[in-house]
């Protein structure tokens, strides 16, 4: 009886293993149920966790060609001299439901992408010209850095605070992908300082004995990035 006991529990730990295992790899979007829904960007359609389909007769080859990224982004306007041009479902409708997102990354000479994350998603950055310098910051705070050449690539696990610096002498673009359509996007210095917390918790937080000090923290988020 004892043998048959022990068995008992044998598989029903294999089981409950399993079916955690098989929760824990499920990709960040739910698997389509076509093999393509190019989106209905209409005002008058639904909304219900993404976007309807656009009729299959008004489909053309042209749905799946994205050329948004052949322009170059413009690094003057954001406040940290790198601008992203951003390949999501509302610029590149075919992508609906796929589970994808593409970024391009412009940057002049030092520019940086602040520290943000993706709570939706993992991302890969590909270097296509230039040197980068980029990491993310582990859940347990280990920072996880390298200096990227042109044709390296780097992830950042899902929901881990990243970022990137031009650090070479000229220019520099990377092309980044997301496997999430809606991958969410949270700066950390908006998300802090721009988000109506209480004064007094953030002084305490940051060490900030002056309300003057903390507005002038408020005032040097670049608002682009929000």
């Amino acid at each position: 009886m004892r043998s048959c006991h022990a068995c008992r529990i044998v598989v029903s730990f294999v089981c409950t293993a399993f079916v955690a295992g098989a929760v824990m790899v499920q990709a960040a979007d739910p698997d389509p149920l076509q093999d393509f829904c190019v989106a209905d960007l209409s005002p008058s359609a639904p909304r219900l966790n993404g976007f309807p389909c656009k009729d299959r007769a008004n489909v053309t080859s042209k749905d799946f060609l994205f050329t948004g990224f052949c322009t170059p982004g413009n690094v003057s306007v954001t406040g940290t001299n790198a601008y992203p041009s951003f390949g999501t479902v509302l610029q590149y409708p075919a992508l609906n439901t796929l589970g994808i997102t593409h970024v391009r990354l412009d940057f002049g000479i030092g520019g940086v992408v602040p520290p943000h994350t993706h709570p939706f998603a993992s991302e890969t950055l590909f270097v296509v010209q230039g040197s980068i310098y980029t990491g993310f910051i582990s859940f347990d705070g280990v920072l996880y850095a390298e200096t990227l050449q042109q044709g390296d690539i780097y992830i950042f696990p899902k929901g881990t605070l990243h970022f990137q610096i031009n650090v070479g002498t000229g220019p520099a673009i990377s092309f980044n992908s997301l496997n999430s359509q809606a991958p969410g996007f949270l700066v950390a210095a908006n998300q802090l300082l721009l988000s109506n917390i209480p004064a007094a918790v953030l002084e305490s937080s940051l060490g900030i004995s002056k309300a003057t000090d903390l507005n002038l923290l408020e005032a040097s988020v670049p608002p682009f990035w929000g």
